[in-house]
């Protein structure tokens, strides 16, 4: 038992030597790396041809809306991106949720998505950024609790604007249907970004929804409601070039005091 511990405590200790001189070796590269997350609104980088990044993090939903009351804790949220042309990336998300609620438990894959962010223009001085971004849901069968019935789409034109050398503007216009609703949902959002440093990066943003049927799930117990208002505020810290780790925390204001959403996440670079 001994030989297996003092065993296991060198395999330790020299992984985390690798781990130390991997992160000071990634410090000395220039990289130019730009994570995604967190947001929800989504930035116009595109990963570098050739590279790949995976995204991954775990968080807390505590849901009370429209006389719901369940819990969902995502153990793991994956998103792979991959430079496939200079003006091209391939996207690639998965997420795993378990529930809680009163009736009982259950769990699985929460989201299972394929899709693509293009460069569409490269900005001025003046004109923003441009990126489109497209998804395609992949549906669950009869027994999946989270994913839709249906093949879904999302269609996303993402615009920044750098208003200062600390502060950024990004804004996000949006179709998404699910398969599963009548209508799509109109998406809005906006992003500012301080970026006070090199490492430390700060947003807000906003992040809202409209659909053309009233939905019962927007809204108090026994009413409906067109739009979803959304909020989200949080940081980023780049501990070396290729490794960023991150926190947020949404907001709903249609029922401010019956939701909240917090996570943490990492964003690195594999090569």
């Amino acid at each position: 038992m001994i030989a297996y511990l003092i065993s296991g405590l060198r395999r330790t200790l020299c992984l985390s030597l690798l781990m130390l001189g991997s992160v000071r070796s990634m410090a000395q590269e220039a990289i130019d790396y730009s994570p995604d997350a967190p947001g929800a609104t989504t930035g116009v980088d595109i990963m570098k041809q050739g590279k790949i990044d995976w995204e991954t993090g775990i968080g807390l939903e505590w849901d009370r809306r429209n006389g719901e009351h369940a819990r969902t804790f995502t153990i793991n949220t994956s998103m792979f991106r991959l430079g496939l042309t200079p003006q091209a990336e391939v996207r690639l998300q998965i997420d795993e949720c378990i529930t809680h609620t009163p009736e009982g438990n259950f769990g699985g894959i929460a989201n299972a998505t394929i899709g693509t962010k293009i460069k569409v223009y490269e900005g001025g001085k003046v004109f923003p950024k441009v990126a489109f971004m497209g998804t395609m849901l992949i549906p669950g069968g009869s027994n999946a609790h989270y994913l839709p019935k249906h093949l879904g789409f999302q269609a996303h034109l993402l615009f920044e604007n750098e208003l200062s050398s600390k502060f950024t503007l990004g804004y996000d216009l949006g179709a998404e249907w699910n398969g599963d609703t009548e209508s799509p949902d109109l998406f809005i959002g906006a992003n500012l970004t301080y970026q006070p440093s090199e490492r430390w990066s700060f947003f807000v943003e906003s992040y809202n929804r409209y659909n053309s049927k009233r939905q019962d799930d927007w809204a108090k117990p026994g009413q409906d409601s067109h739009f979803n208002f959304m909020s989200e505020a949080g940081l980023a810290y780049k501990v070396s070039p290729r490794l960023y780790v991150n926190t947020f925390y949404d907001i709903s204001f249609n029922e401010f005091s019956r939701y909240s959403n917090i996570g943490l996440g990492v964003a690195w670079l594999l090569n």
